[in-house]
């Protein structure tokens, strides 16, 4: 028998920086409000959809980067426009925000804690944060000046939380690339926190949903972490929908993603990834983003490649 059930195919691009399960989930969640039959599509090579490749023939839904949104489909191309809907996401220090937050972290070695500190709650897990009323002498890292001659870790040229930001960062202290004793690129936020931990990177900056994720998962390492600080927020990881799907489809879609925290299975799980629901967002959400990208255009750090 023909099965004339409509086929919804989702492709991320944010593994594994974001784990691949959080779009499993949404795929499945998907597939259950919409009585549609879903297909998820992983790349971990490429930033987005390639039209000299033929995607947007093949891909209805695509989980991009802020960086990629803005340098190929802002400008609402004739085959993926933004859908406009946004992630809501928890931080342990800022809380639920619209978007997410550059995270900067070093190892508990350059922070030379003696002192006492408070622990911050990171999802399911916690890291160390300064307790107010510690005597100032015994704080190594008090901002970010403080982690100057470090190794620091990035994850890409392209990100707009561990690169863009901080190039940008160290522009208006009026420092460069020389700020870090040494530089290196991971691949991805996953990696740049494994570096850090295992001592191969002393700082580096992630996203903080990243970060959330990675302590969820691996939470002895938490006493390995301590957060220096929060940068943002920044916008929603943007979700682009193709300007071929039917209205009533994408109408749907952006319907079922505003709801899904009203139900408790759904929003349940979907707190286990630090994400609390969805709300509305336009083009002006990405407009400081915009700026960052603008401003740093001609900077660039010195990288050793991992």
């Amino acid at each position: 028998m023909e099965n004339n059930t409509p086929l919804l195919r989702l492709a991320t691009y944010m593994c594994p920086g974001i784990p691949v399960e959080y779009y499993e989930f949404l795929a499945e969640y998907l597939e259950n409000k919409l009585k549609v039959q879903t297909e998820l599509l992983y790349s971990s090579r490429r930033r987005g959809p390639d039209i000299s490749r033929g995607d947007h023939h093949r891909i209805d839904l695509a989980f991009v980067s802020t960086s990629t949104f803005i340098e190929k489909f802002k400008t609402n191309t004739s085959y993926f426009q933004l859908l406009p809907v946004g992630a809501v996401t928890n931080h342990p220090v800022k809380g639920e925000i619209l978007g997410y937050y550059s995270d900067v972290i070093v190892h508990r070695d350059v922070n030379d804690a003696e002192f006492s500190a408070a622990d911050v709650t990171y999802g399911s897990s916690t890291i160390s944060c300064y307790q107010t009323g510690v005597p100032e002498s015994r704080e190594r890292i008090k901002e970010f000046y403080d982690i100057r001659g470090c190794k620091y870790v990035h994850a890409s040229e392209s990100s707009l939380s561990s690169n863009k930001l901080v190039l940008r960062m160290l522009k208006q202290m009026g420092e460069d690339a020389s700020f870090f004793s040494d530089i290196q690129v991971s691949g991805n936020h996953m990696n740049s926190i494994e570096m850090v931990v295992s001592k191969k990177g002393e700082a580096a900056a992630v996203d903080s949903l990243s970060l959330a994720n990675y302590l969820s998962r691996h939470y002895y390492q938490k006493p390995e972490l301590h957060l220096q600080g929060s940068w943002g927020p920044l916008p929603p990881h943007p979700i682009l929908v193709n300007t071929k799907l039917p209205e009533n489809l994408r109408l749907g879609i952006e319907e079922a993603l505003l709801n899904i925290s009203r139900e408790a299975f759904w929003s349940e799980q979907l707190a286990s990834f630090s994400i609390m629901g969805f709300q509305k967002t336009s083009l002006d959400n990405y407009l400081e983003a915009i700026d960052i990208l603008e401003a740093t255009k001609a900077l660039s750090f010195g990288i050793t490649y991992y």
